[in-house]
């Protein structure tokens, strides 16, 4: 028997034994092998799980507050399954606004309210900060933190080192996601549960980014050098219902063949579901998107696939765009079959330098601007229907693109009947056998 014959036996006989495994459960009754209302023993059961080289993880219903990511590292193999009622939750999220004008230098501040501040937590200002090393220019935040809190006041562990001025908005820098995914984690299912990122109806719309999402992927990379370690790889996150984030519902970073299906998003003040910064080969399928401030984000990414998702009331419904400088980003996406319903902005936005990515069949419906824009080299934008945006239906801008089949209806421009329903500027754009009608009392024509 050969080596690798006697490898591939042990590799077969280890999936076969994980396979088998008991679920380890996790409940608030007492019945399960780990218990309790918090992230504590759900997080114990993950790591028995990655310890024992997979299985899955079951959540008994009820309500558990997640205090703390839950972290999955160098795991393979592992499910986590919630059950009918299984909601894991994020507390809500210490935030204030700044009542009063602080230069640099002070060490107090007055704010409108202290709810949830502790002494030594790290704070986050959204006012211009440091000079960002990657872009040359200042970042929109920096950070202090708390020595005490006082009813109205809050006072520094050191000086603050930038100006904030009155109406600053300020929250907690360090918050937890409800899943944190990094290392070398592969084939992770996260599944039938309901995520709740803890923000209240009456909370101001803070940008969380890369906190208070429901699931946050991350491989290892950096701006510069591109993926610098294995990615993540294969993590599936399906049939859940994710809601109230600060951040993503679901964020990808460097993760390889990533999976978003079948998932109910609604009220995330970022991102639905994101695919970052060198993520490859990720799909977002059959997923219900409403009113989060854009669907799908896809920034420096390669070969992904979003089809079949239906998207209401969202700032956008598609947004692809560069932040990284490496050859060879944000080609080869698909966006196909989508339907995209009362989008505030544009619903599918495809930025410059961007190419060879595929925009088709799509139904756009009451874009509040232009229903799609195109920019970019070597795209394709085909059999789209697109109907009562409120400014041009298309708008090209690039070279050697393929804008053919697509049907525009009801369309505004600057004034009812007058302008284009589809635009096109740039080089050898080829503009083939699309139907545009005109809002009533004008002709319908196709355009060549």
């Amino acid at each position: 028997m050969s080596r690798n014959t006697v490898v591939a036996a042990a590799l077969c006989a280890f999936a076969i034994r994980v396979a088998s495994a008991e679920p380890l459960m996790v409940a608030q009754d007492g019945s399960g092998q780990f218990n309790g209302n918090d992230h504590q023993p759900i997080q114990a059961a993950i790591d028995q799980a990655a310890k024992q080289g997979g299985g899955e993880v079951i959540i008994a219903k009820g309500d558990y507050l997640i205090g703390t990511s839950l972290k999955i590292g160098a795991a393979t193999n592992l499910t986590i399954r919630g059950q009918s009622g299984t909601v894991l939750r994020l507390p809500p999220l210490p935030h204030a606004q700044s009542v009063e004008a602080a230069l640099a230098g002070a060490t107090s501040l007055r704010v409108d309210r202290v709810e949830g501040f502790t002494m030594g937590m790290q704070l986050h200002f959204v006012a211009p900060g440091k000079v960002h090393p990657f872009t040359g220019k200042p970042a929109p935040y920096f950070l202090a933190t708390v020595a005490r809190v006082e009813p109205g006041r809050l006072e520094f562990k050191a000086p603050l080192e930038f100006p904030a001025p009155a109406g600053t908005r300020l929250y907690r820098e360090k918050a937890p996601n409800i899943f944190r995914i990094q290392g070398s984690a592969a084939n992770i299912v996260i599944e039938r549960l309901t995520l709740n990122g803890g923000r209240r109806a009456d909370d101001p719309k803070l940008s969380g980014h890369v906190i208070g999402c429901g699931v946050l992927a991350e491989g290892p990379y950096s701006y510069e050098r591109g993926p610098i370690g294995p990615p993540v790889q294969r993590l599936v996150v399906r049939d859940c219902v994710i809601r109230c984030c600060y951040g993503r519902g679901v964020a990808m970073y460097s993760v390889t063949e990533g999976v978003v299906e079948r998932c109910t998003i609604e009220e995330t003040v970022d991102e639905a579901i994101d695919f970052d910064h060198f993520a490859v080969g990720c799909r977002a399928v059959g997923n219900t998107v409403t009113g989060c401030r854009v669907g799908v984000e896809m920034n420096d990414a390669n070969n992904c696939l979003v089809r079949g998702n239906r998207f209401e009331s969202c700032d956008a419904g598609i947004n692809l765009w560069r932040w990284c400088r490496q050859p060879e980003l944000n080609v080869r996406n698909q966006v196909l079959e989508n339907q995209f319903l009362n989008t505030r902005g544009s619903a599918i936005l495809i930025r410059p330098n961007s190419a060879s990515n595929d925009i088709s069949g799509n139904i756009v419906r009451g874009s509040g601007s232009v229903g799609i824009i195109l920019e970019g080299s070597h795209q394709t934008l085909a059999e789209n229907t697109v109907t009562g945006s409120a400014k041009e239906a298309i708008r090209v801008n690039g070279d050697d693109n393929i804008v053919r089949g697509n049907r525009c209806r009801d369309n505004n421009t600057a004034k009812p009947g007058q302008g284009e329903a589809i635009r096109v500027t740039g080089d050898r754009n080829r503009v083939n056998d699309n139907i545009v009608t005109p809002r009533p009392g004008t002709t319908s024509r196709k355009k060549s």
